[in-house]
């Protein structure tokens, strides 16, 4: 069968195809596009892949009950040290501030790092629950939930797991100072056609992955291509 591209008709030549991806690329026009709507039923289920299994990270538990599924993922991260020290620098100059602010009896220093407060009981916050949160991802009774403790977070997530029609994980490039950065997401593909974000702001595509595959073998979905997921 021959691939057209979506943009300006060009055929696609075979080069150009990676099947495992399911996406295919024009010479003519540049155009990167996920092909499996341009195959038949049984060429579509000829490109679900098969991807090479990963090894549990080291900051992952996993339990595996049968019928209940659960994966326990710890938040530290050697990036947590770093803010110890960031933290205690930050949140000392304030100290320090507001100190003289108070012995001076001057309102408008006790208004002005109010900002500045604001940040620091955020980063505060975040390096402490990098320290003793986790993030508990349960497959139970139908159900799909996500919790993160033992310090309050948002996130929480419960989904129907005959809903679930496909995980994959998806690449976030932030610009910053010194070039950019990149955090990653796992999301769940439903039933209706939206997209459920299940974790955010992993540091690294491994953990996204191996949640993936995990989740997938249990619930027993094939692995396909979605455009636009980081890949193995």
């Amino acid at each position: 069968m021959q691939l057209n591209c979506r943009s300006c008709g060009r055929d696609i030549p075979a080069e150009d195809i990676n099947v495992n991806l399911a996406i295919a690329k024009c010479s003519s026009c540049h155009s990167v596009f996920n092909f499996l709507d341009q195959l038949g039923t049984t060429a579509a289920m000829a490109a679900v892949r098969q991807r090479p299994a990963l090894e549990m990270p080291k900051a992952m538990q996993v339990e595996d009950w049968g019928g209940e599924l659960v994966i326990t993922r710890r938040w530290f991260t050697w990036a947590a040290i770093f803010l110890v020290f960031f933290c205690l620098f930050w949140d000392g100059f304030l100290v320090v501030w507001y100190t003289a602010a108070i012995a001076s009896k001057q309102m408008l220093m006790l208004i002005f790092p109010l900002i500045h407060v604001a940040v620091g009981v955020f980063l505060t916050y975040l390096t402490l629950s990098m320290f003793v949160n986790k993030t508990v991802i349960r497959v139970a009774n139908g159900e799909l939930s996500v919790r993160h403790g033992p310090l309050p977070w948002p996130g929480k997530r419960n989904l129907l797991t005959h809903e679930i029609q496909q995980l994959y994980v998806t690449e976030q490039m932030r610009r910053t100072k010194r070039g950019y950065s990149y955090t990653y997401h796992l999301n769940a593909k439903l039933a209706q056609g939206n997209v459920v974000k299940l974790l955010s702001n992993l540091e690294t595509p491994d953990h996204g992955l191996f949640i993936e595959q995990k989740l997938e073998q249990h619930l027993k979905i094939e692995d396909e291509a979605v455009a636009g997921e980081v890949t193995r």
